[in-house]
């Protein structure tokens, strides 16, 4: 059992979401691909199990992740 890295190399030819595979969501697969590609340039990390699972994993650098932002005076 491995994982498979999806990278801009391979994104195009890869399962990206198990639950996205039917035809009614190719606009889907195509706009979360285009979003991962872009996170990707900001670090984006992310595999995908080689198997027949449902298991993904994803990280990115601290520095670009999404938090709610406070400010003091």
């Amino acid at each position: 059992m491995g994982y498979i890295q999806i990278t801009k190399n391979n994104i195009e030819n890869e399962q990206i979401c198990c639950a996205l595979g039917a035809k009614q969501y190719e606009k889907a697969v195509y706009e979360k691909k285009k979003w991962l590609t872009e996170r990707m340039s900001e670090g984006l990390v992310y595999y995908r199990l080689n198997e027949r699972a449902k298991v993904f994993i994803e990280y990115s650098p601290a520095e670009m992740a999404f938090f709610a932002r406070t400010t003091k005076k």
